[in-house]
């Protein structure tokens, strides 16, 4: 499994996720994880290897170049609301907590669907680089219990 594969994969995860954690009570319990996944794991994997990549194999075209520079952006908003999310977590502030949470989701997914649509469709196997070291500077058990993912499937099938 190369890269975009388990962004893929890891997107699935991140629906599924969106879908548990807009209820606020759940919110409670799991944010801090979750957000710490997606900007910690899932957007470096791409801000450090796919979009770098990409970027490289694609340098004629500089509208997509331009394009994956702004999806990296991305990340930084995403990370921020995160971030506050989890203050108003803590401070128990349900209103910014109502309205920020489902804007976070949005966001989040609309970002990964463009991902799918616009740039990892351009990705080839051939580009494949080992990219394990990032589960593993995140933290496996982390990962697995985010994702559900196995001991034999990243031992096996992630490179």
């Amino acid at each position: 499994m190369d890269s975009v594969d388990a962004l893929l994969f890891e997107h699935s995860i991140i629906r599924l996720k969106s879908k548990e954690l807009s209820d606020i009570k759940n919110a409670f319990e799991s944010f801090k994880n979750f957000n710490d996944f997606v900007i910690n794991c899932h957007a470096r994997h791409e801000d450090d290897i796919v979009f770098p990549i990409l970027m490289k194999k694609e340098e004629k075209d500089q509208e997509f170049v331009k394009y994956v520079m702004r999806i990296s952006a991305d990340h930084k908003l995403i990370a921020t609301l995160g971030n506050n999310i989890e203050k108003w977590i803590n401070e128990k502030n349900f209103e910014m907590l109502e309205r920020r949470i489902p804007l976070y989701f949005r966001t989040l997914l609309e970002h990964n669907l463009n991902e799918e649509k616009e740039i990892f469709v351009r990705w080839k196997h051939e580009y494949a680089v080992p990219f394990k070291h990032i589960i593993i500077d995140f933290g496996t058990e982390n990962y697995k219990s985010i994702t559900g993912a196995s001991d034999e499937i990243i031992s096996k099938y992630y490179l």
